[in-house]
């Protein structure tokens, strides 16, 4: 007997939560895992039981006693007696939420070098025919099922638009599906088998071929039972024989059940009828935790005389599992199994000799500025999505050794991202800020990393200007010159930008890209309901002056009002913090003129919650409403704390009049990339 090719895990395991999956699962079969799913903990562990409540609190649903003759005494469903059919839709069901929320430490781990980089992050789906048929009664399974369906395919979408596909491998677990081959569940539909595969295929077509799919075949697992004896794996070599052939995209892998006791050649002669595409994995579940290794073994020597090359598993989930049993399992999965992936060497990323990743200069050995912690804060807005095609566009481009410059890159924000994205390059990142207190947060989160550099752009007093990107570049890296640079949410504020633009253009090597977005560029293609950001302060001004003269609350502050000279200074500070929007043309023109030929412009739309964009904005509160009590930039005095109290209370009172109350607004985001000629 050889070892099995690699491990495949179902889907749940009985641990505290799936960072604690992903960290014992790692350090137990990390180097023979393709991919990693979360445990399905908590809720989930015991497959599609967690999905009964979304039918049971439906209000146009009636719960019914369970079905004596049912796989579990569950409680069921039907159709209220004045329900319409129509009407029937439901709301989230948990699997988009908690993907997204388990992948985020996925990727974390995956970062800090927990997950091996060339793992993939597995979500585990029923198929919607598994809780429709374990939870409705049968009359009304045919008129449930596509709203159940309709629901889960939206949290596939939900999952599929916040995961990288390169990142990310859904698998369809198959199990009612088996029994209804068998026999064992009725069916409402003629063809049993054509039904069902139609079904499958249908499935598959809502995930993107850039995103690994698998299938898992399943006999049942409710006390580590099935629910019927398989006479041998015939039927589930008839369905993966199908799924090959019928799919028109990759199926990445295949998982079929091995009941203990099979280790005649009789089970397993089937299997030498499978025909695979090249690409797709077999994995076996024939590792049982009751009789170990040794009857892993017995199995394995059977199973290879009559299979492809194959991989070990489990029959099933391990959701119903004791937690103590989980070392010793995985153990068995490493016994039986050799590694699919090579110890990866550790590479480290080489800045060029000589080069100070944090130079020498005063402001690095300040503490840490407060407000630029709270700046810091703002990538937890839901608006700051807006970095997230910035993201993938680098993950596409950045090779090996690249060196990156996050042009404006404050507190490093877009490296946080940026790092929780890219796992098997090593590129070097320079931040290169105006602000010493950003940076200085930025040096305080990413010091200790030798990939990270920063450079302070110094304002050269005489020359009434930044000093330009080469002025602070090491002779070694401006040698080099730099493969990309990254300007997220600035450009908009770039008093001379064909000298800015002319500087990064200096030191990029030629075919180098300029990756260029901003909320505040007029972009002809922008939808009629789109803010452009920095306007929505101008209304806000605006509201704020109508509120003042009629709401008694702010009449302290009337008479400012009509001091034409002061509220012009007010307006004209203002104007100096949120600049006035200049379109699409502009940056376009003034790209070319630097010398990058535009290689892409696209428009999107980022939804902004009012609450993120009332908070960004406190910290701006002497710019948006200085006339409120007064603006030390204005007057040489700042306002009192009770006027600033009032300040933001009238400011948000603004927003909330503005947007009539609604909780978010949407807003047109622009996304220019330009190539060095």
């Amino acid at each position: 007997m050889s070892a099995a090719l690699g491990v495949h895990l179902v889907g749940s395991v009985p641990l505290a939560s799936p960072e604690t999956v992903f960290r014992t699962v790692a350090a137990a079969v990390g180097d023979r895992v393709r991919r990693l799913p979360d445990g399905e903990t908590g809720p989930r562990a015991d497959w599609i039981v967690w999905q009964l409540p979304v039918f049971t609190a439906h209000p146009l649903l009636e719960v019914v006693p369970p079905d004596p003759k049912s796989w579990r005494p569950l409680a069921r469903v039907c159709v209220a007696e004045h329900a319409r059919i129509e009407d029937v839709a439901f709301g989230p069901l948990g699997y988009a939420e908690a993907a997204i929320a388990s992948y985020r430490v996925f990727a974390r781990l995956k970062r800090d070098g927990v997950v091996p980089a060339g793992c993939r992050f597995q979500v585990s789906l029923p198929t919607p025919l598994a809780p429709v048929c374990a939870f409705v009664v049968p009359d009304d399974q045919p008129r449930l099922e596509p709203a159940y369906e309709a629901r889960l395919l939206a949290e596939l979408r939900a999952i599929l638009d916040e995961v990288p596909h390169d990142q990310l491998a859904v698998q369809w677990d198959t199990n009612f599906e088996i029994g209804m081959l068998e026999g064992v569940f009725p069916t409402w539909f003629a063809d049993a088998k054509g039904s069902i595969l139609e079904r499958l295929l249908r499935l598959a077509r809502q995930v993107p071929a850039d995103v690994e799919l698998g299938y898992h075949l399943c006999y049942g697992d409710v006390g580590h039972r099935h629910f019927t004896e398989p006479a041998d794996a015939g039927k589930l070599v008839d369905v993966a024989n199908a799924l090959a052939a019928s799919l028109g995209r990759p199926l990445h892998w295949l998982h079929l059940p091995v009941p203990r006791e099979r280790v005649d050649d009789a089970y397993y002669a089937p299997l030498a009828e499978l025909r695979l595409r090249p690409e797709t994995e077999l994995y076996l579940g024939l590792a049982h935790h009751t009789d170990g290794v040794d009857g892993g073994a017995r199995r394995i020597a059977v199973a290879q005389r009559h299979a492809p090359p194959f991989g070990v598993a489990t029959e099933c989930g391990w959701g119903r599992r004791a937690p103590a049993s989980i070392p010793a399992l995985l153990e068995i999965h490493r016994a039986l199994s050799a590694p699919v992936h090579a110890a990866a060497p550790q590479r480290a990323f080489a800045w060029p000799d000589g080069f100070a990743r944090v130079p020498d200069e005063d402001w690095t050995r300040q503490p840490v500025d407060t407000f630029g912690l709270r700046y810091d804060t703002v990538e937890q807005h839901g608006w700051y999505r807006n970095l997230d095609p910035t993201v993938e566009d680098l993950a596409r481009h950045l090779k090996e050794g690249d060196v990156l410059v996050d042009y404006s890159g404050g507190t490093g924000i877009l490296l946080d991202r940026l790092k929780l994205r890219i796992f098997d390059r090593q590129v070097g990142m320079l931040i290169a800020d105006s602000s010493p207190k950003f940076l200085r947060v930025g040096v305080e989160k990413f010091g200790d990393d030798p990939r990270v550099a920063f450079r302070l752009l110094h304002w050269l007093k005489e020359e009434r200007r930044l000093a330009y990107l080469e002025e602070v570049l090491d002779e070694a890296l401006l040698a080099r010159k730099v493969d990309a640079l990254a300007s997220t949410n600035a450009i908009h504020l770039y008093d001379a930008l064909p000298h800015t633009l002319a500087s990064w253009a200096r030191v990029l090597k030629p075919g180098g890209r300029v990756f260029v977005q901003s909320g505040n560029i007029r972009n002809p293609d922008a939808k009629p309901a789109e803010w452009i950001l920095d306007e929505t302060v101008w209304t806000i001004h605006e509201a704020a002056v109508g509120l003042v003269r009629n709401d008694p609350a702010y009449a302290a502050y009337r008479d400012v009002l009509d001091d034409e000279a002061r509220m012009a200074a007010y307006v004209a500070y203002r104007d100096r913090v949120f600049l006035p929007v200049r379109p699409l043309d502009y940056y376009v023109r003034s790209l070319e003129a630097a010398g990058f030929r535009i290689e892409d412009v696209t428009a999107r739309t980022i939804e902004a919650r009012v609450s993120d964009w009332f908070e960004f904005l406190t910290a701006y509160h002497d710019a948006v409403l200085g006339w409120v009590g007064g603006s030390a930039k204005v007057d040489g005095k700042g306002a009192s704390e009770a006027a600033v109290r009032d300040r933001l209370a009238l400011m948000r009172h603004a927003m909330d009049t503005l947007f009539g109350g609604r909780p978010a607004f949407k807003c047109c985001w622009t996304y220019i990339t330009g190539v060095k000629g």
